[in-house]
């Protein structure tokens, strides 16, 4: 059967183009599959046209407006999972239009279907002393709780990203002082993260107890199940709520989240370290976000932390001659001496 443009020009967006001009990661490319292929199912489900039938002429606007709407009511869908699958679909045909011009106008009204707004989510996060309580459950009389305190350790130091831990290697780590783990993050970028002398330590009895410092093992994931194999997301998830849930029967008395996820300690670190002023772009290396702005997302979690960059950040206009308030003094007469010379 010969090839529709519009199968062409997928095959060549996921092995070509995406791989090879904008040098995505692996789960990008992943990512952006699903969606193609969730939408070449509701077409052949809602308008009969078969995945080795559809082309660019059965492909209008509507046809991805009604998607996203299909997307929202039947399989309801979240307006940020709705904004994510129209991200890749934006990307798939400002690569299309650029192989088939016959397209462009088409493409342009596709391109031009707009984001939907949504509100901010609430930035979960764990106090130092309930990171505390949680860090106090692995039991370190065995193998797996030594592993599981390094994981956590190692998550919380870094202000990883959860695949970014699932994907380290062993040849990632550089133990001698400075001690450093390099991440890679969204779009294979890397950045190398300072971890504490404590997080070193079980990193090196990690590696020791496991062997993984032996020749040849520099390729073998850091962290990995009875089946030698890297860890999942679920699989890091599953480690997370079971301390969480451990700490939370042993101390009712703290006011702990709902529940954790990989990414809640990302955010607490994040936090710790607003609160103990470490500057923004520190703070921004430390995570990979392109930008400030993502990072200043933090400051709206507390208003005390607010309130401190605002007064780092403002003059201090005050001086010698400036009047100070008398509270038995009357205002006007106050207003008046303020700006004496």
């Amino acid at each position: 059967m010969k090839q529709t443009d519009f199968a062409r020009a997928l095959t060549l967006f996921l092995t070509d183009y995406l791989p090879g001009q904008r040098n995505v990661s692996t789960n990008t490319i992943k990512s952006y599959r699903d969606v193609l292929k969730q939408f070449l199912l509701y077409m052949q489900a809602e308008h009969q046209i078969k995945p080795e039938h559809l082309s660019f002429a059965s492909v209008d606007a509507g046809c991805i407006k009604a998607f996203l709407k299909w997307l929202e009511t039947c399989k309801e869908v979240s307006i940020s999972t709705r904004n994510q699958r129209l991200a890749a679909l934006h990307s798939f045909f400002r690569y299309a239009q650029t192989e088939y011009p016959e397209i462009l106008f088409e493409s342009q009204k596709i391109l031009g279907i707009p984001f939907k707004k949504k509100r901010k989510p609430v930035i979960h996060h764990l106090t130092k002393e309930q990171l505390q309580r949680l860090l106090e459950q692995p039991d370190l009389s065995t193998g797996k709780g030594r592993r599981d305190l390094a994981l956590i350790t190692t998550l919380y130091d870094t202000g990883a990203r959860v695949q970014e831990l699932i994907d380290l290697k062993v040849y990632d780590l550089r133990l001698s002082k400075p001690a450093v783990i390099t991440l890679t993050g969204k779009g294979n970028k890397q950045r190398n993260v300072p971890i504490l002398e404590k997080t070193q330590r079980l990193l090196e009895n990690h590696l020791r107890e496991n062997h993984l410092d032996d020749h040849g093992r520099q390729q073998s994931p850091l962290f990995h199940n009875s089946n030698l194999q890297a860890f999942t997301r679920p699989g890091i998830t599953y480690i997370l709520n079971k301390y969480f849930k451990m700490a939370k029967w042993l101390h009712p008395e703290e006011s702990f989240p709902e529940k954790l996820h990989a990414h809640m300690l990302r955010h607490s670190k994040a936090l710790h370290l607003l609160e103990s002023g470490v500057n923004l772009i520190y703070i921004r290396d430390l995570l990979g976000h392109v930008s400030v702005t993502t990072t200043e997302s933090y400051l709206k979690v507390d208003s005390e932390l607010k309130r401190k960059a605002l007064e780092a950040a403002f003059p201090q206009v005050k001086d010698q001659n400036m009047p100070a308030w008398e509270e038995n003094k009357e205002i006007l007469s106050w207003l008046t001496d303020l700006c004496k010379g």
